[in-house]
């Protein structure tokens, strides 16, 4: 007979005996231990961004996520030692930083998720100063749902309830680093007739960055109706891996990714358009409008900077009257500034169309530029 039970387990000192292939977080409220979770949505692949739902076992060198760490014999965890608690403190106080809703005056703050995860963990006012905080003004045009991303958190709900549950996939994330954000469409106002009487979105918002619009007629949909649909998707979509290479063939016909290059490559990837756009956002070699006949990317990484990276730069600006984002008033160059281009062996290093130029210095620029 297959035994599918082990009693080897240990959380928070009580011995717990779980079924082969699940989580600590699902061992856990089984056996009446509670751990705070944010992004997590049960039924739902997890997908750990938050960090919330973090717990310590003894022998690893850090803390794990325990919405997608598997349990296994002889682990011994902790759920709210004095380590977990300072991390939970500190990831909530982070996510208030950059959380720019109006929650002092919002009578409907004690529906939030992340206002009761700083109550629970006493988290008070954050001690982090964004220079420019996020802010984006509430999209009221939409007859189906209220959005006011600046009430967004990124814990990506939203996206995972409309592709798994209503299978719509309406939603993705686009850009990178502190412009991410969750789009529609082509970074568009979410006003799609897909989501005409869903609002599945809406029941797992944690923020109310989703919200019932005004004068709006209710319907039996959200987390209840949702049930229907609990059985997942594959976690793996036709022609994902196939992204990269075709929007990569639709730049070098293009020279830039259009809408109708997007659209393309959606269609031939079975994805949606906000995935794709989503993608061409967040890699700066994808360039989503027209440049110039030769494309100079500059690299901004550390190792070129610490040469005479700046001074390539000024030198680049200096010698075409154009700043970074610009083309040239003939058109034959444009200028970007980029993350890294992986020379960082031969920096201060640059790219003229794919071709690599490296140990750079302010005086080897005109040479270069006359050879274009």
């Amino acid at each position: 007979m297959l035994k599918i039970f082990t009693k080897n387990a240990v959380i928070d000192g009580k011995k717990v005996k779980f079924k082969k292939g699940r989580t600590i977080l699902e061992t856990a409220r089984e056996a009446g231990i509670e751990i705070p979770t944010l992004c997590h949505v049960e039924g739902q692949l997890p997908s750990g961004v938050c960090r919330i739902c973090v717990v310590e076992v003894e022998g690893t060198r850090t803390l794990v996520g325990s919405c997608h760490t598997p349990i296994s014999e002889g682990m011994v965890i902790h759920t709210n030692s004095p380590k977990v608690l300072n991390v939970r403190r500190g990831v909530v106080e982070l996510m208030l930083s950059a959380h720019t809703g109006n929650c002092v005056n919002d009578p409907n703050a004690e529906s939030c998720e992340l206002h009761n995860l700083a109550s629970d963990h006493e988290v008070g006012a954050p001690r982090f100063i964004i220079s420019t905080p996020r802010f984006y003004p509430a999209e009221d045009e939409n007859p189906y749902v209220r959005r006011d991303l600046s009430k967004c958190i990124l814990c990506r709900k939203c996206i995972t309830a409309c592709r798994e549950i209503a299978k719509k996939n309406v939603m993705s994330i686009g850009y990178r680093g502190f412009e991410t954000k969750v789009i529609a469409g082509y970074d568009e106002s979410l006003k799609t007739d897909e989501c005409r009487d869903c609002r599945i979105c809406i029941e797992y918002c944690p923020t109310g960055a989703l919200s019932e619009p005004q004068n709006s007629q209710p319907v039996q949909t959200g987390q209840a109706a949702g049930r229907r649909y609990k059985k997942l998707i594959s976690q793996t979509k036709p022609g994902r891996s196939k992204v990269l290479y075709l929007l990569k063939k639709e730049l070098n016909g293009c020279g830039c990714l259009s809408p109708e290059a997007m659209e393309r490559v959606a269609q031939k990837s079975n994805l949606s358009v906000s995935e794709i756009f989503g993608v061409s956002s967040f890699y700066s070699f994808l360039p989503m409008e027209g440049n110039g006949t030769n494309r100079i990317r500059v690299c901004q990484c550390v190792p070129c900077n610490l040469k005479e990276g700046l001074s390539v730069t000024e030198a680049l600006k200096k010698e075409m009257g154009i700043v970074p984002g610009e083309i040239t008033p003939d058109g034959k160059f444009s200028l970007e500034l980029v993350s890294c281009i992986g020379a960082c062996d031969q920096a201060p290093a640059m790219l003229i169309n794919d071709k690599l130029f490296g140990d750079l210095s302010p005086g080897k620029i005109a040479d270069i530029l006359k050879a274009y």
